[in-house]
């Protein structure tokens, strides 16, 4: 008498790793930067790869940022101008648009545009090297993959993605200018002069405080996704889908809870 194997049920698709695999890549991305910090306070990071990769996170990146907020910045101005020149509101146009930029738009949709660009660049490029053997190479020749492939992008993300949330913010705010002139006909200088009396100091020392704790978070995944890698070229692919899912979900949620514990406790 044969024995009937029970169906195996999955929400999953064949050949893409089992949720228990992915936390261990998650458990993975937290070794990594532990290994990585021992690597920069030890001042073995090469001076060369880090300036690639500041470049490719940073400077690379910076047109996608540009367009994604500032085009953010006028959806909210079109949205909400006219609504508050209808209430006689006008002079708080600048002061909600400011607010919005700097505290929400910036820093969730800079970390985005990294993300989709820089990011997912990593994963393949780690992904590759992990399934060709390369990072067994390199460990043969004595040399750290952490510092080289996994410490210089993380040094070059907490660099760059300030500098990123800084730039997209004033074009958030510019982009807004523009659109509250043109569809409510509110000058320049109350819009600025709005802007100038919502924009306070705590706001953007938070957010710069998101942008670290997003930099961190967004070199974990990709590497760690990247690095876990395992089989041939079709699994690069399903895990470099996997990191911009668990990137795009963890930002929105991170923020989320930073947001919690710096306005609300």
């Amino acid at each position: 008498m044969s024995l009937l194997k029970k169906p195996t049920t999955t929400l999953l698709p064949k050949n893409i790793p089992a949720l228990k695999n992915q936390f261990n890549v998650l458990g993975l991305s937290l070794i990594l930067l532990l290994k990585s910090y021992l690597g920069i306070f030890s001042f073995k990071i090469p001076p060369k790869q880090l300036l690639e990769q500041i470049v490719i996170i940073g400077f690379n990146t910076l047109p996608m940022v540009i367009l994604i907020t500032t085009f953010s910045g006028m959806v909210i101005s079109l949205e909400t101008a006219n609504w508050l020149e209808k209430y006689g509101a006008r002079e708080s146009v600048g002061a909600l648009i400011c607010l919005a930029s700097i505290i929400e738009i910036a820093p969730v949709f800079v970390s985005f545009a990294v993300g989709a660009q820089a990011g997912t660049a990593i994963t393949a490029e780690l992904g590759h090297m992990q399934i060709t053997e390369q990072i067994s190479a390199m460990r043969l020749s004595k040399v750290s993959p952490i510092n080289q492939l996994v410490a210089t992008r993380l040094i070059a993300a907490i660099y760059s993605l300030p500098i990123g949330i800084i730039t997209g913010a004033f074009f958030s705010i510019i982009g807004g200018m523009l659109v509250a002139n043109f569809q409510a006909n509110i000058e320049y200088s109350v819009y600025l002069d709005s802007v100038w009396r919502g924009m306070k100091l705590k706001d953007m020392f938070f957010s710069i405080i998101k942008s670290l704790v997003l930099a961190h978070y967004l070199i974990a995944i990709h590497t760690s996704f990247g690095l876990g890698t395992r089989g041939g070229a079709k699994e690069v692919g399903y895990m470099t889908s996997l990191s911009t899912i668990w990137l795009a979900s963890g930002i929105v949620c991170i923020d989320a809870f930073l947001d919690y514990f710096m306005y609300v406790l």
